[in-house]
């Protein structure tokens, strides 16, 4: 029921890049119980996130929107029920029968299963893995033609470093600190950790199943290259903003993996 792209054709790199909430598919037997309309749906997803993710060998891009299944929450949460799960936004037209609900639950226990299998499977190859959880925000809340949130409260990147143990966080620090600052579009980049978004629940489940053997950051990409409101993609930003965070990352998770190797 989560329809996925899964690219692990290179065994020989020990990261994976994951997009959870790229998709905007809902699955058919689930199309009449989903009232909300598909650009207020749009707008809470992470579109574009994907067009991150396939920059790096392995990469895992979910097909399937979160107003389905959200594979960031726990299970007992993962499907959208009542408004309060989903910011306010009146998700369901009426009661999930009880067989679908449990094919929900049922499809987010299979794509954990497969994602601990794939890991596992690069855990036999190498000693550490960093595994990059990336998502986006939206930053003008207010309404199509109000004036963004602060930039205090929505810097353009958040590293999130949800229970990641901290020895680990000089690692996170170096690549805030070699990405913030840098020039995009004219404008100083604004990087902060923990911001809004410390991580979820796909990052607090990695660090939990597989303690010291990973590292799973979650990035958070304000939607500075797109309008949230309408959906329009400006394609010039999300090039250079994307290209910005590949030239940064790339060196940082070299230099990651060897400092972990000689420790």
């Amino acid at each position: 029921m989560i329809q996925t792209k899964f690219n692990l054709g290179d065994s020989k790199i020990p990261v994976l890049a994951l997009a959870i909430h790229h998709g905007h598919q809902i699955p058919p037997a689930l199309e009449r119980f989903t009232s909300i309309s598909d650009i207020d749906r749009y707008r809470e997803e992470d579109p574009y996130t994907g067009q991150f993710a396939q920059y790096f060998s392995n990469h895992i891009i979910v097909e399937t929107s979160r107003f389905a299944v959200d594979l960031n929450r726990r299970r007992e949460q993962c499907v959208y029920l009542e408004p309060e799960d989903a910011w306010g936004l009146k998700t369901r037209n009426s009661e999930l029968p009880e067989a679908l609900y449990d094919d929900l639950l049922a499809s987010y226990d299979d794509w954990y299963n497969t994602l601990v299998y794939q890991i596992e499977r690069l855990l036999n190859l190498h000693p550490f893995l960093i595994v990059l959880d990336l998502h986006s925000f939206n930053h003008r809340r207010g309404g199509p033609d109000a004036e963004p949130d602060p930039q205090s409260e929505n810097p353009d990147i958040i590293l999130g470093r949800s229970n990641m143990a901290k020895a680990f966080y000089p690692y996170v620090e170096d690549l805030r600190e070699h990405l913030d600052g840098k020039t995009l579009w004219e404008k100083q980049l604004d990087v902060r950790c923990d911001v809004k978004f410390p991580g979820g629940q796909l990052a607090r489940f990695l660090h939990a199943t597989f303690p010291g053997r990973l590292i799973c950051l979650s990035i958070e990409f304000k939607k500075i290259f797109m309008n949230e409101w309408t959906g329009k993609l400006n394609p010039v930003s999300l090039y250079a903003f994307r290209n910005l965070f590949l030239t940064e990352t790339l060196p940082w998770i070299e230099r990651t993996l060897e400092h972990i190797k000689q420790q």
